[in-house]
């Protein structure tokens, strides 16, 4: 069709998120199947939803909730990450974020090392890892959840897998980071001025935030591919990585 992947793929990831974060109303079966990409007026991608039969509605106060939480987890406040997890009945917020974002997570490390596009093979061992030893943990978070939440982890990890079978053409965790700061904002038209105001600055700090992680994992990534090029770096570089971020 002579349509850019990267434009079907951020459409793709906007859709979802859009549905998670701002309107709360999900499309749970969201597999290659039931997307329907065709040319538009543009001459860019159009995408066409189909089997609306298995939906669900997130109550508003956990969809806030949510987006509060991802938002948290993207800054490292782990203060508020404790408070929206247990808004969600959450108690083990660490165990909760790993299995939202599908990714370690070290809120010791620089910001940047934490929210890539590519999980490393190091990382994808860990995950394994903690799926098979931490199951029960995780069991018990899916049992704390609203009921409504499990099928959003259902569209988020479908969405996950599509990305990465497309080649991963673009960033799904700052797009969805981006939706869910959106999703807290939705009534500000009904607040004071120093209130817009002030989501106003939050929002921009919050952009600045991603696009910081954005440049200090390009630059970290950089830095060593050219240690790994002059010899002084180990060919494994998410053994490194894992070894930087522990330090």
């Amino acid at each position: 069709m002579g349509l850019s992947v990267a434009d079907v793929d951020e459409k793709l990831i906007r859709i979802f998120a859009e549905q998670i974060f701002h309107t709360g109303f999900v499309h749970a079966d969201p597999h290659p199947g039931n997307v329907f990409v065709q040319r538009g007026q543009d001459n860019k991608a159009q995408l066409v939803l189909l089997d609306h039969g298995l939906y669900e509605q997130l109550d508003k106060k956990d969809r806030v909730s949510l987006c509060k939480f991802w938002r948290a987890v993207v800054l490292k406040e782990e203060n508020n990450m404790k408070k929206y997890a247990a808004a969600l009945g959450v108690e083990d917020y660490f165990t909760f974020a790993e299995m939202l974002m599908q990714r370690p997570l070290n809120l010791k490390a620089r910001r940047g090392m934490h929210l890539k596009t590519r999980l490393s093979s190091v990382e994808m061992m860990y995950m394994q890892k903690m799926a098979q030893l931490q199951f029960e943990k995780i069991m018990t978070i899916l049992k704390e959840l609203p009921r409504p939440m499990l099928l959003v982890f259902r569209n988020i990890n479908t969405i996950r897998s599509i990305n990465r079978d497309l080649g991963m053409p673009v960033d799904r965790y700052t797009l969805m980071a981006r939706c869910s700061i959106g999703g807290t904002e939705e009534t500000l038209h009904k607040k004071s001025l120093i209130s817009r105001s002030k989501a106003a600055w939050e929002r921009f700090m919050f952009d600045f935030s991603l696009r910081t992680d954005k440049v200090m994992t390009w630059l970290f990534t950089t830095y060593i591919k050219i240690l790994q090029y002059l010899g002084r770096a180990p060919k494994d570089l998410g053994v490194l990585k894992s070894y930087m971020t522990q330090a």
